[in-house]
């Protein structure tokens, strides 16, 4: 079965004029990948609603989930529940359960101000993504996953991803070896028209004992090792040779 198309979407005008470095990209790709899905897009956008909205209706048409970080908090930059809610087309209203939760974390009047309360308003008919770790809740509706963009909030709540992709990993073959990747980029041409189920890609190596990795990506190892073998069969033929292979079963 093919992979969820999923999109990774950042927003925050403090990414964008380098107030903060993102992180969270480089936590949730990772598990993504481990959990079968098929990331097919990343963006980062400003806390501009117009353009969100913009964005968002156009990404929503080229993936199965749409996961948003950030701008789900209680100040005016936090655009994000706003966004979603028009994409949507439903209105934002107050989640009583939302609400309730938000009342136990925060018990005093003074801590529980209407700033605060706002993180309970989601847009109508969300489910409630929870957040064990400050209380207000992501959500989730036509498509889009909201999660607060703070990576140790964010790290608490990810989880509830998972069971949300519809894949499997795929498995992958790495070969390694000192070609330059100017003489086996015909190979490369060749075999990804003759194995078109395998996703070839080709990394170059700064540092350490190899100038380049190539590696091999499907849904079966023994196509992704078929593919490898002719690959380095190919590669002998013009005097390079692969020095280490590793292979990950799906």
């Amino acid at each position: 079965m093919q992979s969820t198309r999923v999109g990774v979407v950042i927003l925050g005008d403090e990414v964008l004029k380098a107030e903060i470095r993102e992180a969270n990209l480089g936590y949730m790709i990772p598990l993504l990948n481990e959990w079968g899905a098929k990331v097919v897009l990343c963006a980062i956008l400003p806390d501009d609603i117009s353009t969100v909205v913009r964005h968002l209706k156009h990404y929503k048409e080229e993936t199965d989930l749409l996961i948003l970080t950030g701008g789900i908090g209680p100040t005016p930059d936090d655009i994000t529940r706003d966004a979603v809610a028009r994409v949507a087309g439903v209105p934002l209203v107050l989640d009583p359960e939302a609400a309730r939760t938000l009342e136990a974390r925060y018990p005093s009047r003074g801590e529980l101000n209407p700033y605060r309360m706002l993180m309970a308003h989601v847009p109508q008919g969300a489910e409630l993504i929870p957040n064990p770790v400050s209380a207000a809740p992501g959500f989730f509706v036509d498509g889009m996953a909201a999660f607060p963009g703070v990576p140790v909030i964010l790290h608490g709540m990810f989880d509830w991803v998972r069971d949300r992709i519809d894949g499997k990993r795929q498995a992958r073959v790495t070969l390694y070896s000192d070609a330059p990747e100017s003489r086996y980029a015909g190979i490369m041409e060749e075999l990804m028209s003759a194995f078109r189920d395998v996703g070839i890609g080709s990394y170059p190596m700064m540092e350490g004992a190899y100038r380049v990795r190539i590696v091999f990506r499907a849904d079966d190892l023994a196509m992704a090792s078929a593919c490898a073998d002719a690959f380095a069969t190919r590669l002998e033929t013009i005097g390079y040779a692969i020095a280490s292979r590793t292979e990950e079963p799906s």
